[in-house]
This record gives structure tokens, C-alpha cells and sequence, in this order.
């Protein structure tokens, strides 16, 4: 992005949101209750630069009418994730270069599109909508806590996909099957987690930086709490210094999206899981299948997968290290996707429910492990071998 005196023209992205109901978005998830059961998000450091007319000096924060805080992530999500038409101003930023919609629909984006498996219509069960809100919701709010490409990039990157890919995969499932913008019809969900990741991988493997120039929506209202306008103010971004190896943004990113999913899981029902799974003392493997089949149940008890199940095979010499944990779901709700985006060569992927296992794992005590996953015409197979 370029200062005023220097800046190429602005251009107007017209951000037609195809994903998320106002009240899949505006109210606080929480998520129904499966069985009695048992976040941690890095800081912003965003730093005010001095010669942009509408610079602010702290990082964004908004006012709702009743007066709630929210920060700028949540507000860009929400603003992006609504069923309208935003106008938005966008400038090119010093980050992965802004896709274009010819790059999205290219000779070889097609190309791409024809080598990868073909859309299923395995039946698959409806997902709660709460947890698919979740799902998609934790993910965004990684790629934004990570810090590596401006958000109202990464929005615009996430529309050109979709809108490229869209037409595509509902051809190739026939007439009327999709639920376009339904959250909880496995097939679109299978769609809309495909488009997010795709961008996701993206803007974090090509060439991310480390500062760059971000959009933020402000909202003012007046003292008694009436709205006036939401416009666009510009912050200087820096990502973490914790952060600046890139080949650790795939791997905090994990972290951050299956930290949010067991955080919620463990948050609303407590008692499901035993103490010791999340206190890091290394309990006996036998503990951590129990803990694993509990997640297993709880992702099948909000319409996940059809079915799945946890097999575990001991050490040799009985001993945690080298215990080897094979979680497989039939019919998952990103059967496809997941498929899909491994024949990209796409990282990060939508395994959410490996994601989840490796931090479960984590709190337990056991943070070494080695992953791998496949897919079958029908399931999805996460492999994890304790280290």
C-alpha cells in the first residue's frame, strides 16, 4: 500500500458474501451440549503510521449499539461473512501479491480444477450449525492472528477463489443440490472450507511478510449508542517476532485453529474429559484413547461425519513413546475438500479434527508426535504416533 501522494488508484472490490447468515455470525456460539464434557489468541501488534490522512493511533476497536466491544478481527468477519453487497476501498499491499480474477479462473487454474477428484455425493449428515460457524470462524481468526497477509486482501483472495471454483464443483453435483450459503449442508460447507483454505494456503506460502498496511473497519456511533457510519482507516501491521521464520506459519496456525475448537469443546461441556488430559502430566495412553474416542463422539454429535472411530496399537516395549493413534471418519463433511486441497499441495489443510487431536495431545503433556492423513473414496484417515 502507498501513501496518498504516492498510491495507485483505488479499486472498488465488490465483496458478494455467499457464506454466513447475520445470525450465524452476530451472536455468541455455543455450541449444544453432546455429553457431559470437559484460547489462546496472539496480541495484535499493530503500529499507527504517520502520513495517511485517516491513521489512528491505537489498534481498531468498535462499539456495537449496546455498547459491547469488539475488535477489528470480529468486525471484518462479520462485515465479510453477511449475506449483502460491501463496497469496499482495497490497495495492493506489501504482502503475498492480491490475486486477480484472471489468476483464479487461468489455464492453469483449470488445469488444476480437471486433475482433482471430482465432487462427492456421499450421503453425509447435516452439521450443527453452531460448530460449522466454528470451524470456519477459528480458521479465519488464524490466518489473521498470524499476521502475514492484510485481511482485506485475504477477503478478496477468498471471494475470487470461490467465485471461480464455485460453478465448477455444483456442475459437477447436478442441479439443486447445493444449499449455497447453508453452513450446515455438508455439501456446501465441503465447497466454502475448500475455497477458505485454498486462500488460506496462499497468502501464507507465497512470499508472506512481515509488515505491511491493513484496512480496518471503525464504527462510530454517537454517545447514547446510535450508529453514524463504519468507514475504512489504514494500520501498519507487524507479525510477531516469534513468527518471522515462515515455515512456523503453517504449523501455529494448526495450533491456533484446533486451540479454539477444544477450547469451546472443553469450555461448554468440562466433565467429558478427565483432568489429567489437560493438565500436562503424560497420563497413561490408555486415558488419552478414551479422551481421543470422546472427540471423535463429540465432532459425530454435531453432524461432523456419519460415523468414526479411534483404534490405537501399543508400543513395542509399552511405553507412551511410539503409541500409535488411527483416527478414521466416514463421511466427513470435507471429504472432498480435504482431498482436493491435499492434490494441491495446499498447507495448511482442513483437517480440523487432526488439529484438534495434536493440541488435545499438547495439554496432555505429549507434544512430540509425528501426523500423517489420507483419504478413501469415503473416509478420512489421521494417523498419530506419540514421540
Amino acid at each position: 500500500m502507498r501513501t496518498s501522494s504516492s498510491s495507485s488508484s483505488i479499486l472498488l472490490v465488490i465483496f458478494i458474501i455467499i457464506n454466513v447468515t447475520n445470525r450465524n455470525v452476530t451472536h455468541s456460539l455455543r455450541l449444544p451440549s453432546i455429553t457431559p464434557q470437559y484460547t489462546t489468541t496472539p496480541s495484535k501488534s499493530s503500529i499507527p503510521t504517520s502520513h495517511h490522512p485517516t491513521i489512528i493511533t491505537k489498534p481498531i476497536i468498535t462499539h456495537n449499539k449496546s455498547g459491547n466491544i469488539k475488535n477489528r478481527r470480529n468486525a471484518l468477519f462479520k462485515i465479510t461473512s453477511t449475506t449483502a453487497t460491501i463496497f469496499t476501498p482495497f490497495q495492493a499491499a506489501n504482502a503475498a501479491t492480491p490475486m486477480t480474477a484472471s489468476e483464479a479462473d487461468n489455464v492453469s487454474a483449470r488445469g488444476e480444477r480437471n486433475r482433482r477428484s471430482k465432487p462427492t455425493k456421499t450421503l453425509r449428515p447435516n452439521l450443527n450449525m453452531d460448530f460449522a460457524v466454528l470451524l470456519m470462524r477459528s480458521s479465519y481468526n488464524a490466518i489473521d492472528d498470524l499476521d502475514c497477509v492484510p485481511m482485506d486482501q485475504f477477503q478478496k483472495d477468498f471471494f475470487l477463489i470461490r467465485q471461480a471454483e464455485y460453478l465448477p464443483y455444483t456442475n459437477a453435483l447436478g442441479p439443486g443440490l447445493v444449499k449455497q450459503g447453508q453452513l450446515d449442508d455438508p455439501l456446501y460447507f465441503d465447497f466454502i472450507s475448500f475455497a477458505q483454505y485454498a486462500a488460506i494456503s496462499r497468502d501464507i506460502t507465497q512470499n508472506p511478510q512481515v509488515v505491511f498496511e491493513e484496512l480496518q473497519p471503525e464504527e462510530e456511533f454517537t454517545k447514547n449508542g446510535t450508529f453514524i457510519q463504519q468507514r475504512f482507516v489504514t494500520n501498519v501491521v507487524r507479525r510477531d517476532s516469534s513468527l518471522m521464520d515462515n515455515n512456523l506459519l503453517p504449523i501455529r496456525f494448526d495450533e491456533i485453529v484446533g486451540g479454539k475448537i477444544i477450547d469451546r469443546i472443553i469450555g461448554e461441556t468440562p466433565s467429558a474429559f478427565p483432568s489429567s488430559i489437560t493438565d500436562g502430566s503424560k497420563p497413561n495412553v490408555n486415558v488419552v484413547l478414551l479422551s481421543m474416542k470422546q472427540l471423535v463422539k463429540t465432532f459425530l454429535g454435531y453432524g461432523f461425519a456419519f460415523s468414526g472411530k479411534v483404534e490405537m496399537t501399543p508400543s513395542s516395549n509399552g511405553a507412551a513413546p511410539g503409541t500409535e493413534f488411527v483416527i478414521t471418519l466416514s463421511a466427513p463433511a470435507t471429504l472432498w475438500s480435504g482431498r482436493a486441497l491435499q492434490q494441491r499441495k495446499a498447507k495448511p489443510c482442513n483437517d480440523f479434527i487432526l488439529k484438534a487431536s495434536k493440541v488435545l495431545l499438547k495439554k496432555a503433556g505429549y507434544g512430540k508426535v509425528s501426523t500423517s492423513l489420507k483419504y478413501t473414496n469415503a473416509q478420512e484417515i489421521s494417523t498419530i504416533v506419540l514421540r
